[in-house]
Formats: C-alpha cells, sequence, structure tokens
C-alpha cells in the first residue's frame, strides 16, 4: 500500500474510542489508559516534595506569570487531561506478547497522531517490532481540547497580533502553546521532565505485566523526530536501572541541543516565545534555578535525568559531559537530517551529535528530497509529486528501519 493510501486509511480508521482495533489485516491497535504518577511534580502545587532526596519547598511566586486569557490560565498540575490519558500501541496482527518495543516519540506543539500513524505502521511492519506511541506533557490528547478549538484560539491570535504587531510566526494554530510558554518558560522544562518520568512509568508498568501485548521482558529502542529527540536523549542516556543499555535511538530531523534550533514557525512557537524562551534558558536558567528551588533540584546532579537534559539545553554549557555521553553511546544512535530543514538544521545535529572536533563517530545521514518540503512535513501529501513523496518516504524509513532492527 503506497504511503499516501496508508495514510488516509489509518486517519479514518485509528481513535481512541475502543480497546483494540484492527484498521489493516496486518495490524492490531490496542487502546489504553495511562494515570500519571508524576503530575504533581508541574507547576501549580502550594508546596513540592522529591520522596528520592526527602526535599520539600514551597512553590515559587508565581502571580507575575499570567497571560490575558483566562482559557490558558489553567492550573497546570490539575488538568486532568495530562494526567490521565489514552495512547496507541501498533502491533502485528495476531502476535505474541511483543519482546522488542519501539517508543515513537513526537515533535513539538503536536495536536494529533495523524502524521505518524504511516511512520508507526512502517516501523512496525519493517523490524517486526511493536510500536508504542507515546504522547508528552500537553501535546496530543494530554492538553485541553479548547486549545485546539480554530474559532476560540483565532480570536487569541487576532489579540497577540494587536499585543505584538511585529510578531513572526504566529497562528491560530501555535497561539495557546506560544503563549503559555511566553509567560512561564519554565513549562518547556517541566513539560520534558514530567514527559521522562511518564515514560520510566510505562516501562516500569509493563516490566509488572499491565500490558498483555507487551512481555514483560520487553527491550526499549527509541525512534524520535524533532523535539522528541530531547526526550529520547535524556532517556536513553540516563539509562535509569539499566533499563535502556542496549536501547537503539533513531533521530528523524532530530538531534540538535535546544540552543540550536530555530523554531519560529506557524505550526510551532512565534518569534516573541522564541525570544522569551532563548533569554530563559541560555541568558538566565543558572538564575533561575537559584531562585527557583524546585526547578534547580531536578536540573542538579541530585537528578541525572535532570542534569542530563540540562546539558541538551545550551551548547555551551556542559559541553564536555554531554559529548562523553555520546560518545559511550555512539554505535547506538543514527540521525537522518534534511538539507532544506531550518527548524532543526542538518549542521547542528552534527554538531551535536559528533561533537565540536567532530570525534564522536555518531552516523548522521544528510538527506534531500527532489520536491519542496518543511521540517513539520517532510512527506506532503500533494498529487503532482505523490511519486517522489512516496520513494522519499520508503527510502527514509527504510534506512531508520534497518537501524532498528
Amino acid at each position: 500500500m503506497k504511503y499516501s493510501e496508508l495514510y488516509k486509511l489509518l486517519k479514518k480508521s485509528v481513535h481512541y474510542d475502543d480497546d483494540k482495533l484492527t484498521p489493516i489485516d496486518t495490524l492490531d491497535v490496542y487502546n489504553y489508559t495511562f494515570h500519571s504518577n508524576s503530575y504533581h511534580i508541574i507547576p501549580g502545587e502550594d508546596e513540592y516534595r522529591c520522596s528520592v532526596h526527602d526535599f520539600s519547598v514551597k512553590a515559587p511566586d508565581e502571580n507575575s506569570w499570567k497571560s490575558d486569557y483566562t482559557i490558558l490560565d489553567v492550573v497546570d498540575s490539575h488538568v486532568k487531561e495530562n494526567a490521565e490519558f489514552r495512547f496507541h500501541i501498533f502491533t502485528p496482527k495476531d502476535s505474541k506478547p511483543a519482546r522488542d518495543v519501539i517508543l515513537l516519540l513526537h515533535g513539538f506543539n503536536e495536536k494529533n497522531w495523524i502524521k505518524y500513524y504511516p511512520w508507526a505502521y512502517n516501523l512496525m511492519m519493517a523490524t517486526g517490532k511493536t510500536v508504542v506511541l507515546f504522547p508528552m506533557t500537553f501535546h496530543m490528547n494530554r492538553a485541553l481540547p479548547e486549545w485546539s478549538n480554530p474559532r476560540l484560539m483565532t480570536e487569541l491570535y487576532n489579540a497577540r497580533k494587536q499585543e505584538f504587531p511585529d510578531i513572526i510566526g504566529s497562528s491560530f494554530v501555535n497561539v495557546a502553546i506560544s503563549t503559555r510558554i511566553n509567560v512561564k518558560p519554565q513549562r518547556f522544562i517541566w513539560s520534558g521532565m514530567l514527559t521522562y518520568y511518564d515514560v520510566i512509568q510505562f516501562v516500569e508498568e509493563v516490566k509488572q505485566g499491565k500490558y498483555a501485548c507487551i512481555a514483560s521482558d520487553a527491550r526499549f529502542d527509541f525512534f524520535a523526530y524533532s523535539i522528541g529527540g530531547l526526550l529520547a536523549q535524556t532517556l536513553m542516556l540516563t539509562n535509569k536501572n539499566d533499563y535502556f543499555h542496549d536501547s537503539k535511538m533513531a533521530l528523524f530531523c532530530s538531534g540538535s541541543v535546544f540552543s540550536r534550533l530555530t523554531p519560529v514557525c506557524k505550526v510551532i512557537m512565534d518569534s516573541e516565545t522564541e525570544q522569551m524562551l532563548y533569554r530563559y534558558i541560555i541568558g538566565y536558567l543558572d538564575t533561575f534555578r537559584a531562585k527557583d528551588h524546585w526547578l534547580g533540584h531536578f536540573l542538579s546532579e541530585q537528578h541525572p535525568e535532570g542534569y542530563n537534559f540540562l546539558s541538551l539545553l545550551n551548547y555551551n554549557k556542559l559541553m564536555d559531559y554531554r559529548e562523553q555521553l555520546f560518545a559511550k553511546a555512539h554505535d547506538r544512535i543514527y540521525a537522518i537530517a534534511l538539507k532544506q530543514d531550518y527548524i532543526i538544521p542538518y549542521y547542528e545535529v552534527i554538531n551535536t551529535l559528533q561533537g565540536r572536533m567532530r570525534d564522536i563517530p555518531v552516523k548522521v545521514d544528510v538527506d534531500d528530497f527532489p520536491y519542496p518540503y518543511k521540517h513539520e512535513d517532510p512527506f506532503p501529501l500533494k498529487e503532482s509529486i505523490c511519486d517522489a513523496v512516496e520513494l522519499a518516504f520508503q527510502t527514509t524509513f527504510k534506512k531508520l528501519s534497518d537501524f532498528l532492527k
């Protein structure tokens, strides 16, 4: 089945309503409900406690971190959609409980999984492995439905354009996430940290036998696209309890540290948010870590996962430490970057994964397609270029699948 046909079929037939679907005679889709045990670490609580280190702290004063839009000023830790949500597992039809699993991690500000369905299916068919589509904090179905409502978000977009007349890349698609991060940039970090703990919880639930379609002794690999690479890198390089000691990580349009991204785009974030986020992370994060003791605790060496995540934010910070981690795992990492990707430029993927001296032997392929494409849409569904897109998709995912086999 061609990519375009597969896309349309899976878009129409995959949903969360039933616990099991069979949209194609070679595919079973299992839907499970996940209950996050760590949602209370994100902003919104009056007090916080780290049970691992018996560390307690009152919440920082956040009265000044407000937008002008009630629909966006929710208490983050009280959003039930983020604490409890459904997720998909793609498995070969009628297969035994999976011994090998690929965790598929998506890009920034994604609203649904539609474009990833053919990716997950192709990875599953080519590798024979089960693919778990796990959503990040406040993305996909973990966000309030109102934040994806075109009418409501167009009103906010128009208001934001009035507030910032020279804004670039603003749209009704990104106005919710842009505004929320603009007024509280630490949300970007906490989103990554909470998703890390949720993935670890999922892996531990697998080991406890909670998911019938996955064996309790299953091993895990990673396929990460775009910003999902930061999460995959943090998970694999931290290797909590040796869960990922032999995991492989395939990165597509991904792999650069945060400070080398250019994320202004109508489907990602606007220019005001980019500037605020860069000032917060690149300019003053050390100062904020000292003032916000809860954030500072999780980004310290006491929490290797937070410290590793921190090393992936600023290219010029913790460089030796970060490159030592990549060097140790170099033969388990593979990346495909695209020549015309201006969101995550190919040379920044190389700068990060192969190091400043180019002495880390991580394999990075720089590919290009013979048609117009974008970071957020590498395989556009246009009839006039369908043959070229089909070849690009099959060639790209063959290389990624071959690595993950």
